[in-house]
This record gives structure tokens, sequence and C-alpha cells, in this order.
């Protein structure tokens, strides 16, 4: 490859290019011409300013050839406006999986009782129930301390054998980046109970509400991508009495 001709006075600029991610990071690289001995080269770290964001200084590469030096700068940084109320663009990406896994049917929220959404118990259901060890006739069989143990083989509704049901499942991931790690006050709001975190998360049905269960970031530059993870509820919601709630 010929070595690039330069006329006039050092450093000489070659290129620079700046381009923008779909989740709000900014890179910026420049490549200038120095004199060999004479390059500057910056600080990892150091910021400047590239179409209104602050970025920093990420990597170096310098390349000697015939007394010419060529060093190529990369600064990152950038800002997805996360949590923005002042009508800025939010560039977060989301995720949302749905799914359903088994619980045991003791814990079915209608199991003993009904409720709001089922208008009978399952005990009903099923043909009532018997203490263990009685001679009484019924569909699920109770030990003495009010635990379940099983369902009869005369069980109505075919609920004989039955030992698990299956629930909705839900988890909503928000992944943005902006210029700062997330505050000692959000990460510690893990586990804690949200009734509406910020983004585009699906609509609950009502009862149900979220938990920021996951919280992961990583760093270049000054730019930090962070992904926040919550589940959703039962329909009963989370245990407020057991949990902490942070809005």
């Amino acid at each position: 490859m010929p070595v690039p001709i330069f006329r006039g006075t050092f450093p000489v600029t070659l290129s620079e290019q700046t381009s923008f991610d779909k989740s709000g990071m900014v890179s910026y690289t420049s490549v200038v011409a120095y004199q060999n001995g004479s390059q500057v080269t910056g600080v990892i770290g150091s910021g400047t300013t590239v179409s209104g964001t602050t970025v920093c200084l990420s990597s170096i590469e310098i390349k000697i050839k015939d007394g010419i030096a060529e060093v190529s700068k990369t600064y990152q940084g950038g800002s997805s406006n996360a949590g923005s109320t002042t009508g800025a663009v939010d560039l977060s990406i989301y995720e949302v999986v749905a799914t359903a896994q088994e619980e045991p049917i003791a814990s079915h929220p209608a199991f003993t009782g009904a409720n709001g959404i089922f208008s009978s118990s399952i005990v009903d259901a099923c043909g009532g129930s018997i203490t263990e060890g009685s001679n009484e006739s019924g569909g699920v069989i109770f030990n003495s301390d009010g635990g379940f143990v099983a369902f009869t083989k005369t069980a109505t509704n075919n609920f004989t054998g039955v030992q698990s049901y299956l629930s909705p499942r839900v988890t909503y991931k928000r992944t943005y980046t902006q210029n700062s790690p997330p505050s000692s006050g959000f990460t510690g709001k893990l586990a804690y109970i949200f009734s509406n975190p910020y983004g585009d998360q699906p609509t609950l049905a009502s009862g149900r509400d979220w938990m920021l269960t996951g919280l992961t970031w990583r760093g270049s530059g000054n730019s930090y991508e962070i992904t926040e993870e919550y589940m959703a509820s039962g329909i009963s919601g989370w245990n407020n009495a057991i949990y902490y709630t942070a809005n």
C-alpha cells in the first residue's frame, strides 16, 4: 500500500466517522497523521463532545511507517434518554417473553375459595374435601394440619391425579444506554414491587404487578448499556407483606 504524500503542516486529519446505534450509543473515530515523534495520543477516559453528546476516549491505535504516525482514536458515549419525561426520543430496546410454567395445585389462588376471577373453588369443583384417614367421601384429601395430600379416585371434573397447574409467566426487559451506571438507589430496588416500570411494558390484568428481578450493565467509554428485567406476578399480585413496594 503506497504511503500517503502530505503537503503542508502536521497534524493532518485523514478521516472522521460518527455512528449511532439503535440503543443510543454514539461512536466517533478519528484518524490523524503526525510526523513520527510528535504524535498526540490523548488519555483513555478523556472526553470530547460529538453531535451534542459527551463521549470518552475508549481506544487508541498507532501505525508508524516511513516517518509518519497514524493515530486512530475511538470515543464512545451517549444516552437513550432513559426515563425521560421531557418528550425526548426514547431509544430503549424492549423484550417481552410470555410462557407458562407448572405450579403446585395447592398454590392456585382459587384452591380453597372463589375469587374475583373464579366463581367457585377447586375444592368445591372436585367434590368437596375430606380429612386424611376418615371414612368420608369427597374429592380432595387434606391432612390434620390442613395441608393438601391428593385428589381422590372419585374426584369430579377429572381432578384425580392432578398435582400441578400451568400459570402464566411474563418477563419484561428494557435495554438502554446512559452516561453513568445505575444509581445505588436503583440497584437497591432488586426484588421490589413495581406497579408501573418505565417503558413500553405489556399491560397486566387487574391485580397483577411487576417485580425487578434482574439488573445488568456494561460500560464502554462513558456509555453504559443497562438492562432491567421484570417478572409479572400471578393473579393475586406479589405479596407486599414479603416484598417492598417501589411505586
